[in-house]
Order: C-alpha cells, then structure tokens, then sequence
C-alpha cells in the first residue's frame, strides 16, 4: 500500500526507534502490505514491513512500536539470516523456492507467490524458519530496551503479546505473526516483568493513528457499512475521537463524490489539524475550486515543508489543474525521500509523460515496477529509456540510466554457486 498518511507514520514510528536499537544500517525499505491479518516482518537487506490490519489488533501507537522494536532486534542480531543458513543446510533448493514465493507475495504477486509456497510444502519449511525460542527472547529483551530508550510505554509489549493471544484465541485461528514468532504465556509473564522494571509511562494515540485504525476498519471490517457505524459513534466519542470519526465521515464522501456534504462535515472538527485542512483542499479541488486549495495548499506546505500527505496532494491538484511540471518537481523530491513508494513513481512518470519528458518517463515506470517486484519490466523500461537518452544526445543521463540497469540485472539473476 502507498497511502501517504500510513507511509508517512510508519516512517516516523520506524526512525524513532532505529536510533535506540543496535541495528547498524538506518538506509532501510519500508513496506506496507494490504493485508487484514496479524503481522509484521524484518529481514535482511534492512527490509521492514507490517501489514495494514496490524493496527486492527493495536490500542495505540506504542504497541506498533513495541512490535517493531522486537523486529528490529530480530534484524540487529541477524536471527533470520542465521535460520536461513540452518534451513539452507538442511534442504536448499526447498528453501530457494520458498524465499522466492515470499518474496513475490511481498511485491504485490501475491497468486504466483502462494502458488509456489504450495508447491513446496510451506508449512513443513515455515516452522523450520520459525524463530527459536532463544531467538525470541534475545529479541524481547533487546526491543523492549529500544522500546523504553525511545520513549514509549513498557507496558505496550505485554499489552500487546495479550491481544495477539487473544486474537489466536477469539478469532480462532493463529495470526501470521505467531505462526514465525511462537509466544507463549511465559513470553508474556517475561514481558511484563521487564515492563515493571521501567517507570511507567502513557501511551500514544496521535490523531494519525486513529484515523488510519479507522480506514484499515472500514477496509477490512465494515466495508459499506462504515459511514452508518461511524456516524453512530458519534454520540459516545471523545472530542479527539471524534474529529477522527468526522475526518472519516469526510473521507469517505471524497471517496463518493460527496463533495459539499464532506466539507460540512469536516466543519464539526473541534481541532482541526494538518491532515483535515489537507482533505479540505482536497474536498475542494474535487469540486471544482482548484485555485482556492491550491492557495491554501501553498500556504500550509511553508508551516509544513517535509509533510508526505500534503506534498503528494499538493502534486495531485497541480496535475489535476494542468502544472504538470511544478507537479512533476514535487513528485521527483518526494521520491528521493520515498524510494520505496510505487504510488509516487506511477505519478511522476505520468506527469513526465505528459510533459513529454519521455527519459523520465521510463525511468520513472521502471522504478515503479521494481518497487511492485517486476523485475523484467523494470529493465524493459530502463532500457526504453537509454535508448530515448542516446536519441536526445542527453550522455548524463543515459550513463546514470546505464548504472541503474545493472543494479537491476544483477537482482534478476539467479545467486552464484
């Protein structure tokens, strides 16, 4: 997935705690996976990952954080690479094809990928890389210092490991997460005896995150019944929970073309905050009034510089108004900040496109097939590019064009030996 919103929170929660763990890279590939279930992941190659229902499962932030915290310890202590090579010497043309399939299910092949896991008996391999006890509680203890040096709640682990229990127990299936990270009741005694030993300290739950719990609710759980149950909840809800409700309320009327209904909504917000006045212009532009939000869109980017939500919206309307090459300026920032978001690529490369920058183009469609795990099209679309490059006599770019292709090929081919 590459809502900005989730993207950019999920940056901010990452990089507020790597600073605090013994992981020795910080240049690390976030990914966000549209996906209900229970689950998150680390591995090597600094690859972080969690799957949008995550937050179905949470109470706040720092629970998300307390899972995050033990993922990196996982990848600080390189406990995956070192199941790896346990499992590599026990059957490795089974475990080849297993990482692979993973690897398509986590790049958006989701069919390909599971059709290759059960090809291979994935259930016999997953337990052999399943975490060992020793493994997990290495990563308890280590996440839960990241957790606690960061400046979230030590209560959230424990909290956390009980809703994950009560979320095998309930639901009656066991979530994706424990099937490669076994918990027991002692890891959750353990948990929360390392919680008292910290002071104790409030958790978390930043406008941010009540709204994304709320969209990954109305996408996984409600579905066409969310509007009817969030506008029940009105009644009972805080004042924060209920400029999150009303955000939603407007959100889903953008989403309807309930344009004028979504601004009155969103004038019942009693704290408006950067990510209402961003769906206001948004609201806004969608009924015709271009050059109003893109004023106002303006005005906010100088008080909110490095914001993604807003950026990314800010090159939306310029689109939508004909800018395509202020629009196309902003996309090409956003991703050099935000390598790993398709969304942006497709953007800046129809944006490209139509300013008839046909290098850019191509190289952005490439980057935006390899972010979605299509390799080949990727180096297709790379070369479309040299060759238009070598046509407009352009040698900087084709040689940079060049020296990004074989990054590429060298991904696409099979490892040695």
């Amino acid at each position: 997935m590459d809502d900005p919103i989730l993207m950019e929170w999920f940056h901010d929660l990452i990089y507020r705690l790597v600073p605090d763990s013994d992981l020795q890279i910080s240049d690390l590939h976030l990914v966000t996976v549209d996906s209900p279930q229970l689950n998150a992941f680390a591995v090597p190659g600094g690859i972080v990952g969690i799957n949008y229902g995550l937050l179905l499962y949470s109470d706040n932030e720092d629970q998300i954080a307390s899972v995050l915290a033990h993922e990196l310890a996982h990848l600080s202590q390189r406990h995956f690479a070192r199941q790896v090579e346990a499992a590599r010497k026990r059957d490795p043309v089974t475990l080849a094809t297993l990482l692979a399939s993973l690897i398509l299910i986590a790049t958006s092949n989701g069919e390909a990928g599971i059709a290759g896991i059960m090809t291979t008996q994935a259930a016999a391999v997953q337990s052999q890389l399943a975490y060992t006890r020793e493994f997990e509680r290495e990563a308890d203890r280590l996440g839960m210092t990241t957790l606690v040096n960061s400046g979230f709640s030590p209560d959230a682990m424990p909290a956390m490991f009980r809703n994950m229990l009560d979320a095998a127990r309930f639901r009656g299936d066991v979530p994706e997460f424990l099937q490669t990270h076994p918990l027991t009741a002692t890891r959750v005694a353990d948990a929360a005896g390392r919680a008292g030993a910290y002071a104790g300290k409030q958790t978390e739950k930043s406008f941010r995150f009540r709204v994304l719990r709320l969209k990954a609710e109305a996408r996984y759980q409600l579905g066409d019944e969310a509007q009817v149950e969030f506008t029940k909840r009105l009644d009972e809800a805080t004042s924060s929970q209920r400029d999150a409700l009303l955000y939603m309320l407007a959100y889903l009327d953008l989403q309807q073309e309930r344009y004028q209904a979504g601004l009155e909504t969103l004038e019942k917000v009693g704290t408006p905050s950067l990510l209402t006045n961003i769906l206001q212009q948004q609201l806004l532009a969608s009924s015709g009034e271009r050059s109003r939000a893109l004023d106002t869109l303006r005005e906010l980017r100088v008080l909110h510089p490095n914001s993604l939500p807003l950026e990314s919206t800010y090159a939306t309307v310029l689109a939508d108004a004909g800018n395509y090459a202020e629009a196309t300026r902003v996309l090409r920032h956003l991703t050099e900040d935000y390598p790993d978001n398709p969304g942006l690529w497709e953007s800046l490369s129809q944006n490209a496109s139509k300013q008839k920058d046909l290098i850019l183009a191509s190289r952005a469609l490439a980057e935006y097939y390899y972010t979605t795990g299509r390799s080949q099209e990727a180096a297709q679309q790379l070369r479309n590019a040299i060759r238009q490059a070598e046509l407009e006599n352009d040698l900087q770019r084709e040689l940079a064009l060049k020296a990004r292709l074989k990054v590429i090929d060298v991904g696409q081919r099979p490892p040695r030996g």
